[in-house]
């Protein structure tokens, strides 16, 4: 375990000088509330931003250049995955999409144990320290990052049902960690309890406790998306696409995004709304890992599954970039082992769909639309993806991508923004990424409703 670290650590302070030019990163130095984990990505709220997940949770923590070290505390929580990343860049550049190699539950060491030092939660977990600095250490859990103005991201992703109703459903039952900042000088630690702050001030009024103030997520958005910032959409964005539809994705997903080095990505982009129709998608549903539901986990591979978690998102691809809905491995019904999705423009789910049959409202029609389907299979190092045993994940698409150097270049496109990619280069990937996943490929096509009530999928997909 402990050579393993060493070996991850190493990649990453290579991986931190690693940057994509697409977009600037703000060196400028907002300000957020003081306390951990300001900023939440969700489907709720103003945190409805960068096309989250909805079976996840994403807290992010700002790390000022003023800092030269930032100590994570907490306990493991019970939840399929979480992990830690850490986004580097400068005033001209982004990172690239390894930005950072990072840290994920199976290679988060626990504390070592002592009688005075219990774990960090009343949950009874063990606890655990990760640390984000710019010393350039190799020690474990540990992610180098420059001397820039950085990002932590702290995902969790479907979290444990919590028998004891304790109001941490979202969290796996455990707090989010405490943060403790350390200065190049050495002077005293700034330790930083998690928003919303555990007790509210002296005096009769004081302001609301939460995360997400809007000062914060203003604040954020605006290192990601300064003034002046637009998306570049292609002219056949707007064309009614034909029946046939495609997924391709990305060789490297922008950063502006703040991917999830564990995912990786297929997109479909369905063109505007065509009244009176419906978007139907059939595939063989992947094989999830249920054995991750909370510490200890299991080694990794040792899980009978084809992977740790899929889904499919129907997002607004306009700024802030919102989730409409997922639907993810835990949802979806299969018959066979296969599931069917369509997508209409009901506010609810139309009663003429069968029961067997999956469900994704298309939302309001003044904005485009972007379908991410997402494969999480954690490794330490994506040159390992050739060696990824499932055959037909996304991952085998993009082997080599990483080190731009894609095995599979006729089936990926590229996705740099603000330019969103053309259709037609989807289109034209989609075959490829067809034939390397097999049946995991997502078959999908525009269908009128009466051919859909009248035949099922099978009518509308019948080359």
């Amino acid at each position: 375990m402990r050579a393993l670290h060493v070996y991850v650590s190493a990649g990453i302070i290579a991986a931190a000088s690693l940057i994509n030019t697409d977009v600037a990163w703000a060196q400028a130095s907002p300000e957020f509330t003081k306390c951990a984990w300001p900023v939440e990505l969700s489907p709720e709220g103003s945190g409805n931003f960068l096309a989250p997940d909805d079976r996840a949770r994403y807290w992010l923590m700002p790390f000022d250049t003023a800092y030269q070290t930032m100590e994570i505390a907490g306990a493991y929580p019970n939840a399929r995955y979480f992990s830690f990343v850490a986004y580097d860049g400068d005033a001209t550049a982004r990172p690239s999409d390894t930005a950072a190699v990072h840290l994920y539950d199976t290679i988060i060491a626990p504390d070592e144990p002592s009688s005075d030092t219990p774990p960090a939660d009343a949950s009874g977990n063990d606890s655990f320290t990760v640390y984000i600095t710019r010393e350039g250490t190799t020690a474990a859990n540990t992610i180098n990052v420059s001397s820039n103005y950085a990002w932590v991201a702290l995902r969790m992703y479907v979290p444990s049902p919590d028998p004891a109703l304790g109001g941490q459903a979202l969290t796996g039952g455990v707090p989010l960690p405490t943060v403790t900042l350390y200065g190049a000088d050495g002077g005293q630690p700034e330790v930083l309890e998690p928003c919303p702050l555990p007790a509210p001030p002296e005096g009769d009024w004081y302001p609301v406790r939460s995360v997400n103030k809007l000062t914060d997520v203003n604040s954020f958005l605006q290192v990601l998306f300064p003034p002046g910032f637009e998306l570049n959409q292609p002219r056949d964005y707007d064309e009614p696409a034909g029946d046939r539809l495609w997924f391709a994705p990305p060789d490297k997903p922008p950063i502006v995004l703040m991917p999830n080095p564990d995912n990786k990505y297929i997109i479909m982009i369905p063109g505007p709304y065509q009244p009176g129709r419906l978007i139907v998608i059939h595939a063989k549903a992947a094989t999830f890992s249920s054995a991750y539901a909370g510490p200890p986990y299991p080694a990794p591979g040792s899980e009978d599954a084809d992977m740790r978690y899929w889904s499919v998102c129907n997002n607004d691809f306009a700024l802030p970039i919102s989730t409409v809905r997922c639907l993810t491995d835990q949802s979806v019904v299969t018959t066979d082992g296969y599931y069917t999705i369509v997508m209409s423009d009901d506010l609810v789910r139309p009663d003429w769909l069968p029961a067997d049959v999956n469900w994704l409202p298309w939302g309001d029609e003044q904005y485009p639309k972007l379908i991410f389907y997402r494969h999480m299979i954690p490794v330490v190092d994506e040159s390992e993806y050739a060696d990824i045993p499932f055959a037909y994940a996304i991952q085998k698409v993009v082997v080599g991508c990483y080190e731009d150097a894609c095995i599979h270049p006729e089936a990926t496109i590229k996705f740099t923004l603000p330019d969103l990619p053309p259709r037609a280069e989807v289109t034209q990937a989609g075959p490829y990424v067809q034939e390397i996943m097999g049946d995991y490929y997502p078959v999908t096509a525009w269908c009128d409703k009466s051919t859909f009530e009248s035949g099922g999928w099978e009518a509308c997909l019948a080359e």
